[in-house]
């Protein structure tokens, strides 16, 4: 162990991502999560450091063990990853592509380098690890082990799934998260959002009324990272709304209240996708967050109560 008197740093890892960069601004009191925040680097006594990735390439170890020996970090924050489930697709099978390299590899060199430096960790991960079979049907818990079978997920639930798994030593915590959401200028990169961005533009596809998931409001992340960073609580951690939904309800549901109109969205059923993509998106899927939320003492809500902040949020964007 070569830290053994750690600094008061918090090095962030993927910050300039969609969740990443959201939380940046939540910490330093920036955007649209500056609203009542508690959390501050000078309250915490941290120095928040986030390099870009030109700067910190989590696949390179020779950057990574420059940093931990210049910085020696407290805590380890790490939203980088191979978001886009789509072109990881195409990688399937492929252990050198990009989803693999960074949700796998990139991850069992953070593990390395923080065990040595008896850094915690705190580390990203998706609902995707899960099948969402029918055999096999969620809302998942903490306790539910990801899915051991490659052909069950997704390629980048499967490199997800792998990342956590790689994460052996004890000084780390796993926060899951699916379909985060909160009001933001680009639309496009939010779950909600985009649902509203598309029909803004007539050009929403019909909504699937049979998938059951959960909802991921971004802002309870950062509650969740905060405590994690105060009390050091190793362990897996949901970040999800109280109950599920479809997402055509959730369509319904958020288009009457932003435009006040009512049987505006079309349903379909997920059976004709799944016969072309068995495994690309789960059927039954979601988090249950309960223990999450007694154990950190988080406040999580229903994702109707979700939509309404989004709503009200929007509202005061001007020219939402």
């Amino acid at each position: 162990m070569k830290n053994k008197s750690k600094n008061k740093n918090i090095l962030i890892l993927g910050g300039s991502g969609f969740i990443g960069s959201n939380f940046l601004n939540y910490a330093l009191g920036q955007g649209n999560n500056s609203d009542n925040n508690d959390f501050s680097s000078s309250k915490l006594q941290h120095r928040i450091i986030a390099p870009d990735h030109k700067e910190l390439d989590i696949l390179n170890v020779g950057q990574l063990s420059d940093i931990f020996k210049d910085l020696s970090p407290e805590i380890v924050i790490n939203f980088a990853a191979h978001r886009d489930a789509n072109s990881a697709e195409l990688q399937r099978g492929d252990m050198q592509g990009s989803a693999w390299l960074t949700n796998v590899k990139g991850v069992e060199n953070l593990s390395k380098i923080c065990k040595e430096y008896d850094s915690f960790l705190i580390h990203i991960s998706t609902d995707m690890v899960f099948s969402g079979l029918k055999n096999n049907p969620g809302p998942y818990s903490e306790k539910t082990k990801p899915e051991e079978k490659a052909e069950k997920l997704s390629w980048y639930g499967w490199t997800k799934a792998e990342g956590e798994r790689v994460l052996k030593y004890n000084a780390s915590a796993i926060i899951r998260v699916g379909n985060v959401t909160q009001a933001l200028y680009d639309l496009k990169l939010d779950y909600v959002g985009k649902i509203l961005y598309l029909f803004d533009a007539n050009k929403l596809y019909p909504l699937f009324n049979d998938q059951y998931l959960s909802l991921t409001y971004i802002p309870s992340i950062f509650k969740v990272i905060e405590t994690l960073i105060r009390k050091k609580i190793k362990g897996v951690f949901h970040v999800a709304s109280r109950n599920i939904f479809t997402p055509y309800e959730l369509g319904e549901y958020l288009i009457k209240k932003m435009k006040s109109k009512t049987g505006a969205i079309k349903g379909v059923s997920m059976g004709g996708y799944l016969r072309i993509a068995p495994h690309r998106y789960p059927q039954y899927g979601g988090l249950l967050a309960e223990e999450t939320s007694k154990l950190l003492g988080v406040k999580l809500l229903d994702w109707q109560q979700i939509i309404d902040v989004f709503v009200e949020k929007m509202g005061a964007i001007p020219n939402a």
